[in-house]
């Protein structure tokens, strides 16, 4: 009893507590037993759970430590890594941003350049122009002299009329010097004539088949049958050359005309040669010149921008339809925006900021609702009421004009109520040619539009809307007497896109 903290559970005493109760133990003999029973259990099983997770805890311990050690080394590597990782970055970032910067630089190098070409451009054309100036007024001094000169010979002949008796010793000497005058004055008048006919002529422009040329076309039941020009409409269908999207009438006379194998074309239409490549018919080794003309000739746009003419001995020649470039070609055509605008705006770098957004615009065929108004000299009519040949359209000044060509086209993807619709034109606003909006609404069908060619290459449309007068660029929006200006951008183009025809 008085080792009872250290001997109370020794088994005979454990299993013998009642005997050694004390007596100041207010518990019976078998509660005390019971008690000390309990309490050595429990002190035998702490033991035992000790004694059996001390390798465990060990070795648990053991891990922990390893486990920390391998997190220490991780966390090493870690900071090395970002360590690495920042000084790349900050090395990356800093050529970035010089690439950045010799990006921006090369774009405004760029930028001066194409500035630079347009100024040479400009100063090409003025040169041109003034060239074209000079020559007329050599031209009409010369017409001018001619003029003096006849009327000196005349006076003259008058006064050896009233002189005859007097003069009559050198009269022979008088009327041979003036026989002379007059038939190098005569001479120099069929010369001058005849070199402004060709220059007269050689302006004509127009890319266009002549009536009688014939085309294979392709018929719902799956038949082919050749059709003349004159017969074909929006929608047929051309064998190897795609879906007919426009048909555009032109006035054919005083325009030189080409025969290339059977085919009556101008000398200005692009056809495919033997050697693949695209060249305006009057270059080409096949076509030879014609005295024949057609009054009206006859030109397409197409899906496909081909038109496979039949020949004479029947086999197909591609030719480029009135658009010429391809629709994918988003360069082409924002490079084609920038050439007429810098001609319509005469390359005034002051207009630049108007519309070099529009550069970005498709270049779409500007057509108009058959209800839409044209001025003319008799006001307003509806644009279905034109004819080709009429001569009472009037310009922004009020001159009336030719109407040189009339065009039907297709417009897909929309909706027709009224007839007052249009699609985007070149329209003149603020002393410049920009790209208006369209007006077309959209919808899921195919449309009629028309639109014109006119002698000043403009006419004035009335927008009901704002209730005004428009002034818009006709169908070839340079203008009639300068579509020969984009054929040699149309060219490249072509052969650019297709250099396996080089």
């Amino acid at each position: 009893m008085n080792n009872w903290a250290t001997r109370r559970c020794d088994l005979p005493v454990a299993f013998a507590g009642a005997f050694f109760k004390p007596e100041s133990d207010q518990r019976t003999a078998n509660d005390f037993a019971k008690d000390n029973f309990e309490f050595c259990m429990k002190s035998y099983v702490d033991k035992f759970i000790t004694l059996f997770m001390s390798p465990l805890t060990s070795l648990f311990g053991k891990q922990v430590d390893a486990t920390n050690s391998a997190s220490d080394s991780i966390n090493s590597i870690r900071s090395a890594m970002q360590t690495m990782y920042n000084a790349f970055s900050s090395y990356v970032d800093s050529m970035f941003a010089k690439v950045k910067t010799s990006a921006f630089e090369l774009n405004r190098i760029m930028h001066y350049l194409r500035m630079a070409t347009g100024r040479i451009s400009g100063i090409a054309m003025s040169m041109i122009y003034s060239g074209l100036s000079m020559f007329r007024g050599m031209i009409s001094a010369f017409q001018y002299v001619i003029r003096v000169v006849l009327i000196i010979c005349t006076i003259m002949l008058i006064i050896i009329i009233l002189l005859w008796f007097i003069l009559f010793p050198v009269i022979p000497l008088i009327l041979g010097t003036l026989t002379a005058v007059v038939s190098l004055v005569f001479a120099l008048s069929i010369v001058m004539s005849q070199s402004l006919g060709a220059e007269a002529s050689s302006s004509k422009s127009g890319f266009c088949f002549a009536e009688g040329v014939q085309v294979n076309v392709k018929h719902k039941d799956g038949t082919i049958h050749p059709t003349c020009v004159q017969d074909i409409k929006t929608g047929d269908e051309l064998v190897d050359g795609g879906k007919v999207t426009a048909t555009i009438q032109m006035d054919g006379n005083d325009i030189m005309l080409y025969d290339l194998h059977g085919i009556r074309v101008s000398g200005s239409h692009l056809v495919k040669g033997t050697d693949g490549i695209w060249k305006l018919v009057a270059t080409d080794e096949r076509a030879v010149k014609t005295d024949k003309e057609s009054t009206v000739l006859y030109c397409f746009n197409t899906t496909m921008n081909i038109v496979p003419i039949l020949s004479k001995d029947g086999t197909a020649i591609e030719f480029r339809d009135w658009e010429e470039m391809e629709n994918d070609d988003d360069n082409g055509q924002m490079r084609w925006n920038y050439m007429i605008l810098t001609i319509l705006n005469c390359n005034d770098l002051n207009t630049y900021s108007t519309w070099k957004n529009d550069l970005f615009k498709p270049a779409e065929v500007g057509v108009s609702g058959k209800n839409v108004k044209i001025k003319t000299t008799m006001g307003f009519v509806p644009l279905s009421d034109i004819r080709l040949f009429d001569t009472h359209v009037v310009n922004r000044y009020g001159d009336p004009q030719r109407v040189l060509g009339v065009i039907h086209a297709e417009v897909e993807n929309a909706q027709d109520t009224d007839g007052v619709w249009h699609t985007s034109f070149y329209e003149y606003h603020n002393n410049a040619w920009i790209r208006g909006a369209a007006s077309v609404k959209q919808g899921t069908a195919s449309i009629q539009g028309i639109s014109l060619i006119t002698d000043m290459g403009e006419y004035i449309v009335w927008d009901d809307e704002t209730k005004q007068e428009r002034i818009v660029r006709d169908f070839t929006e340079v203008g009639y007497q300068n579509i020969h200006k984009t054929y040699a951008f149309m060219s490249d183009r072509l052969c650019r896109n297709h250099p396996s025809t080089l």
